[in-house]
């Protein structure tokens, strides 16, 4: 899986979503992701990140993607860790 479709995955799954995807392992099984959405308002890490995890589930099962890295942040978040 390359950069922009675990980028693509993620905006297309998620409403409103913006993802910075960067790679680890200089291959293309190991990614970090940053991910900016409305919907994480109220919700737990844990649950904002099942709900990212689950959008790779087969991915995950088949070794194509080994290890996701996952930063997930409301808009006021993000801007917030921005500005400081």
């Amino acid at each position: 899986m390359l950069n922009h479709e675990v980028k693509e995955r993620i905006e297309s799954g998620i409403d409103n979503a913006e993802c910075l995807v960067s790679e680890f392992s200089g291959g293309t099984d190991y990614y970090s992701v940053v991910v900016i959405s409305d919907v994480f308002e109220g919700l737990a890490s844990l649950k904002r990140h099942r709900i990212i995890m689950d959008l790779f589930k087969e991915e995950m099962d088949t070794g194509e993607v080994h290890a996701l890295t996952i930063k997930a942040l409301t808009r006021k978040q993000w801007n917030e860790q921005r500005s400081n």
